[in-house]
């Protein structure tokens, strides 16, 4: 879908899932509240889950009309409009997160900077689908957290990861 499609779906609330994602609610249960990114978070679901937990969200996506959706159903979320396929960094200092979700988008460049503004002892959540046309290869979403202790990891026809960032990560300046 391009953008103008999903601008449409989230305009009309066609087809949204109010729901967290399992996997974000598997990874962040049991964690003290602090600070999360949602990268990508259409309508909100897993924001606002997060936002009723006690934690402070920064929610993204390049749509406007999900971020109206955010704002309108949680104005505690600092919800952004920000195309996330750019060729810049994320508008964050290192290590500014406790956790990063990153959940069924795929745009490859965006893992470097998620585990650049994960903090040490943080969280990242990462799912993405293994088959249609933006699909991940098995073993890639693992390869992407390589110096990050994996708390979860299976593939099926999704990849899924839960890995926490080492204290001593170094980061890449690679995008």
């Amino acid at each position: 879908m391009n953008l103008e499609e999903w601008n449409n779906r989230y305009r009309t609330r066609e087809e949204i899932d109010q729901d967290p994602a399992p996997l974000l609610v598997q990874a962040a249960t049991g964690l003290p509240p602090g600070r999360a990114l949602d990268l990508a978070c259409g309508a909100g679901r897993n924001a606002i889950w997060l936002a009723s937990r006690g934690w402070e969200v920064v929610a993204i996506d390049g749509a406007p009309e999900a971020i109206r959706l955010v704002r309108e159903h949680e104005p505690r979320i600092d919800a952004r409009v920000l195309d996330l396929e750019i060729e810049a960094p994320l508008p964050f200092e290192n290590d500014s997160f406790d956790l990063v979700a990153i959940l069924f988008y795929l745009y490859r460049p965006l893992f470097a900077e998620v585990k650049r503004v994960v903090r040490p002892g943080g969280t990242i959540v990462a799912a993405a689908r293994m088959s249609g046309s933006f699909a991940i290869a098995p073993g890639e979403m693992r390869s992407y957290f390589e110096g990050f202790e994996v708390l979860h990891h299976r593939e099926g026809e999704i990849a899924e990861m839960i890995a926490r960032k080492r204290a001593h990560f170094i980061h890449s300046n690679t995008r």
